[in-house]
Order: structure tokens, then C-alpha cells, then sequence
């Protein structure tokens, strides 16, 4: 019976180039954004309207909600949920940080200037009936957890359960996965009594491919909607390493049979310390792309975020000199706008509602170095062509007998009423969109590239044990 499907599926990725059957909903790109650290809501709200920004994420902080222990109240800040709603924003709330009124809460100097943060105190139970200053601080957690989704029932897409564990920046006192995962059992439990409908993520993750290992052996698969993960990739272009590192976050979960679990990516992006504001807007509609093809290829749900909106104002003492942290934005920190808020305005127009279809790679060049791709988002009759090279490259296309329109990064006319047929189209390092109201187009592969494709999915459905067939 397997013999007869591998055959079958042999002759599929032989004459139909896409190979997959299943689409994912383009939700765009979100991003995420700081108005709960006292940044405007209504600069921030407005400046996410204007590049069509489908999701927010954004903090209520513990410290904020609780100042006096045992007194629990909503701050101003925590009033970007409805400001984002007003400009038709969706919300991803990150619950954290710890809270340093409890005595477990407090770090040590020694913690401090080990790398860790003043109120990143992960709660945990410590199982000693002697102690109890850590059971204060675990129950005062969940009181927070319980408040916040109650206020905020039915206004918020999604929680996020803290932020980076495996980091010591961010877990102060070295809490483990499987201490970690007991916290996120009980605010899942919380949370969805609270709002069952509502996305719980779990997880994330810095780095650390072996915390999230520890979480899952500790149970989190049932106590989580999601996974998210975040990832930076310096000076690198996307086409290098994303793949790897979302392929290596869902492989832990494929491991404990979690394989139709949704990855939410709520980290990543480039900083402008690190390349240029063209560069920056290439990757980051590039990156979005891959990883949609991501979920195409497992099946499964996600979001996207990029890091961040606005460039921060962290002084440069508290940077060290770096200026990383500064320069991730779309907008500069006065919310001039840079290249990659028109280029994520561009992609979240054009694909909006539309469903990736396929991601056609075209090896060109000496011994296939660089590569040229084709992504088509399509829904009913509705097709949108986004082409891009790693160099430029002439790629052929037989476009559909249908007037076309061609735009560029930024949304710009480049071609309007482009005929059928075959074409070759210019493609640069800037993505570029060709838009017609027609069925999906293909683009030309040999038949070793083919071969290839259909080779790479056996090895995938291998290395995940046959799941699903």
C-alpha cells in the first residue's frame, strides 16, 4: 500500500510542480509594538493602520496591574487592546513580567549581574511546605493571569505566556522547562475558563530547541494552542537559514506527536544596525514568504510578526554603544516611515485574504548557487505572482490570457495591462507582485528540479515517521 502511494507521489511532483494539496490563509505580517512600555497608542495605532498591519503584539505587565500586592486594576496602558481595535487590529497580549513586591519575585545582585532582569522571575513551586515565599508569588501569577483575561474576554486573539524563558535575561533564577510548563498549565487552565475561545501560545523561545523538548516532555502539548518561536539571523538573507530554524522548533514538536500543532513566529526581523533599510524590507516580506510556504508544507496554522514597528529610544549607555536595538522598525522612533513600512504595506495589501498556493524555486547561475522564486497567493480567480532573485535574473513565466499588473516593492505601477503568454520577467532582490484576475500561472522547471522537489518532500515525510499517511 505504501509502495503504490510513493509511486503515486513520484508521478505527482513529475507533473504538477506545486505537489501539495493543502493552502494556508495569508494573514499578513504583524508586528510587534511597545505601547504598554508608555509609547503612544495613538501614534503606534495609527502608524499600524497605515501599513495594514492585520495583529499587534503588545504587554499588560504584571507590575503594572498589581502595584500593591493583593490589588489588581487595569492601567491606562493596558488600553492599547481597545485603541488597536478601534483601527481594526487584532491583539496578541504577552503575559509577563515577574513582579518584585513579592519576596520570591526579588532578584539578587548576584542573579543581576549574572545577566538577569530586576522583574523577570519566573513563578515556580519549589515543593517545600517550609517555604512558602514561592508559592505567594506562583498563586499571585495566576491571580494576575485570572484578572487580565476576564477584563479582557473576547477583545484579545491570543496570549502569550512570557517571553524568552530560555534566557537568563528573561528567567532570572534559572527556572527549568518543566518548572516553566507547570506555570503555563495553570494560566492555560485560567485563561480558557475565562475565554475558551480565545489562542493560548506557549513556549516563546529565544533559542533553545532543548527547552522546548523539556516543555513538551513535561506535558505543555496539552496546555498550549500554539507554539511560538522567535529568531534573528543578523546580516543574513532569509533564504540562508529561516527554513532551518522553523523546520528545527517544529521537528520537537513532530517528536512528541504534536505534528498539526500551530507555529506562531512572534519574533524576527533585521536591524538597520546590520543592513540597510532596502535590505531590511527585502528580507522581511522574503522571510514572511518562507515562512507561509512553512505552513503549507506542514499543514498547519501560524502568525507572523516582524520586530518591531518603531525603532526604539534605548539610550546609548544602556546599549553599550550597540545599536541594535534601535534600528529593528518599520518607522524611525519618530515614526518616519522607513522602506520596509511601505514594503509590509505593499505585501499585506496585495495577498490579503489569499491563500499560498505554491513556492517555486529556479536554481540559476554557476553549480546553482543563487536561486530565483516565485510565490502565488490565490482565491477565487484572484491571483497574485510575487517574483524575487537572489541576483538578478530574467524568469520566465506563462502568464494566463488576462491583463496583468505588475507593482513593485512599495506598490507602484510598473506595468499596467500586461497581455498573456509567455514572459520574462526581471527579478531583483526587491520582490515585486504581478497581479490578474486568472487561475495560478507556473513557472517553468526542468525535470531535475523536479526530481529534486519530489525528493525533498520524501525525505521530510521520513524524517517525520510517516506521519499522516
Amino acid at each position: 500500500m505504501k509502495t503504490q502511494k510513493i509511486l503515486s507521489l513520484f508521478l505527482a511532483a513529475l507533473f504538477i510542480v506545486s505537489g501539495f494539496s493543502v493552502a494556508v490563509q495569508a494573514e499578513g505580517i504583524g508586528a510587534c509594538t511597545h505601547m504598554a512600555q508608555g509609547r503612544s497608542r495613538e501614534q503606534t495605532c495609527t502608524a499600524a493602520a497605515n501599513v495594514n498591519l492585520p495583529i499587534v503584539r503588545d504587554e499588560v505587565h504584571w507590575g503594572t496591574v498589581e502595584r500593591v500586592k493583593g490589588q489588581l486594576s487595569l492601567p491606562e496602558r493596558a488600553s492599547w487592546v481597545e485603541s488597536a481595535a478601534a483601527n481594526g487590529i487584532k491583539s496578541l497580549v504577552v503575559l509577563s513580567y515577574g513582579n518584585p513586591i513579592y519576596d520570591f519575585g526579588k532578584p539578587t545582585q548576584a542573579e543581576l549581574d549574572a545577566g538577569a532582569a530586576w522583574d523577570c522571575t519566573i513563578p515556580v513551586r519549589d515543593g517545600d511546605p517550609e517555604t512558602t515565599a514561592d508559592d505567594e508569588y506562583f498563586d499571585a501569577y495566576i491571580r494576575y493571569v485570572d484578572f487580565v483575561s476576564k477584563s479582557l474576554a473576547g477583545k484579545v486573539e491570543a496570549y502569550e505566556i512570557w517571553n524568552e524563558p530560555d534566557i537568563k535575561y528573561f528567567n532570572t533564577k534559572d527556572a527549568t522547562a518543566a518548572e516553566y510548563t507547570e506555570m503555563l498549565k495553570a494560566a492555560y487552565r485560567t485563561i480558557k475558563q475565562n475565554d475558551p475561545d480565545v489562542t493560548v501560545l506557549g513556549g516563546a523561545i529565544a533559542f533553545q530547541t532543548e527547552f522546548i523538548d523539556g516543555m513538551m516532555k513535561a506535558g505543555a502539548g496539552s496546555y498550549m494552542d500554539g507554539l511560538s518561536v522567535h529568531y534573528y539571523l543578523g546580516k543574513s538573507a532569509p533564504e540562508k537559514r529561516a527554513r532551518n530554524r522553523l523546520d528545527d522548533y517544529r521537528d520537537v514538536l513532530v517528536k512528541y506527536g504534536y505534528d498539526k500543532m500551530p507555529v506562531w513566529v512572534t519574533e524576527t526581523g533585521w536591524a538597520n544596525s546590520n543592513v540597510d533599510e532596502q535590505t531590511q524590507a527585502q528580507y522581511i516580506v522574503r522571510n514572511a514568504i518562507f515562512y507561509d510556504e512553512f505552513l503549507l508544507d506542514c499543514g498547519i496554522e501560524g502568525q507572523y510578526f516582524t520586530y518591531e514597528l518603531q525603532d526604539s529610544s534605548i539610550t546609548s549607555d544602556v546599549l553599550g554603544g550597540e545599536e541594535y536595538e534601535n534600528s529593528l522598525g518599520l518607522y524611525k522612533n519618530d515614526f518616519t516611515p522607513k522602506v520596509s513600512a511601505g514594503a509590509v504595506k505593499t505585501f499585506n495589501s496585495i495577498t490579503a485574504g489569499k491563500k499560498l498556493t505554491s513556492l517555486e524555486q529556479t536554481k540559476y547561475g554557476l553549480f546553482y548557487q543563487k536561486s530565483a522564486y516565485a510565490a502565488t497567493y490565490a482565491q477565487s480567480g484572484q491571483t497574485v505572482l510575487v517574483v524575487w532573485a537572489e541576483s538578478q535574473y530574467n524568469l520566465k513565466i506563462d502568464l494566463p490570457d488576462a491583463n496583468a499588473t505588475i507593482y513593485d516593492m512599495q506598490g507602484n505601477i510598473i506595468e499596467d495591462n500586461v497581455p498573456g503568454g509567455v514572459r520574462r520577467i526581471r527579478a531583483t532582490q526587491s520582490p515585486i507582485y504581478i497581479v490578474f484576475d486568472a487561475e495560478p500561472v507556473k513557472v517553468e522547471l526542468n525535470f531535475i528540479q523536479k526530481v529534486a522537489a519530489f525528493f525533498k518532500h520524501i525525505f521530510k515525510v521520513i524524517a517525520n515517521g510517516f506521519v499522516g499517511w
